[in-house]
């Protein structure tokens, strides 16, 4: 318990001024979450039976920030290189070692892993780049925390007697009543930031800002189902033990892995 409270409180505040003020702080921070959350990912493929390249994916899924950053983002070509030259290399490599057998399966984790850490983490450096975009990623990680705890406080409290099925095959602990309870209150906590900040910088209904906040919910719970899935296929309780009893980097930024590209790309539309 110690531990898990120096964490919070050496962390949050660290974690929150480097996502609000951006810049090269943010690249550094960026870069140190995809390295660790890459080493994250590989070992406990390895675990689960299969074999990455890690080399190269350690290469390719730093390549892809650093080019972000270094190119204000303007080319979405080079943006689009690392993954392209990684799978030409992977199944050369493949080809010139005339192997056959588990190539795909190797190919594929190598390029799942910096596709899920690298390509989804790397979008808190184009979020930067958006008007209040420092304000948006501050305001996303407060809302991914809203949304895990409320939906964990509701579970424990009503959990499976209104709904009896919930997510067992994937995670056990999680049910619809806490899903629920979390969206709630993720609608209410956006609406009341935007409400004293002005997030959306423009006069936004609140039916659109309660829409957000409920897609941001829903964003944020697959994300975080979508690690524990792994980690069940990988047969693996935490993907590290970086954080302590907090767990591994990506049992921290699972949920904003999904939310921040999804928020991104919905800010570009509207």
């Amino acid at each position: 318990m110690l531990n898990r409270i120096l964490v919070a409180l050496v962390g949050i505040p660290l974690l929150m001024t480097m996502l609000l003020k951006g810049g090269f702080l943010l690249l550094l921070f960026v870069n140190f979450v995809i390295l660790v959350g890459l080493f994250e990912f590989y070992k406990m493929a390895e675990i689960g039976g299969k074999k990455a390249d890690v080399n190269l994916g350690y290469f390719a899924g730093l390549a892809i920030p650093n080019i972000i950053y270094f190119s204000n983002a303007n080319d979405t070509t080079l943006i689009l290189m690392p993954l392209t030259m990684l799978t030409i290399i992977l199944i050369g490599k493949k080809v010139l070692q005339n192997k056959v057998e588990n190539s795909s399966r190797d190919i594929g984790i190598t390029v799942l892993g910096v596709v899920y850490v690298s390509g989804l983490f790397s979008h808190l450096l184009l979020m930067n780049y958006l008007p209040n975009g420092g304000k948006w990623l501050l305001s996303i990680q407060i809302l991914v925390w809203v949304c895990d705890s409320f939906a964990y406080f509701v579970g424990m409290g009503i959990g499976r007697k209104i709904f009896k099925r919930g997510f067992s095959s994937i995670s056990p602990k999680k049910s619809i009543e806490g899903s629920i309870g979390g969206s709630v209150f993720t609608m209410l906590t956006i609406y009341l930031i935007n409400k004293y900040f002005n997030i959306f910088g423009a006069d936004v209904s609140t039916v659109m800002v309660l829409l957000v906040g409920f897609l941001i919910s829903i964003v944020a719970q697959i994300g975080d189902l979508g690690e524990s899935m792994f980690k069940r296929e990988f047969k693996v309780k935490d993907s590290g033990r970086l954080l302590g009893e907090h767990g591994g980097i990506l049992d921290r930024f699972d949920s904003m892995l999904f939310v921040v590209p999804t928020v991104y790309y919905l800010l570009k539309l509207i």
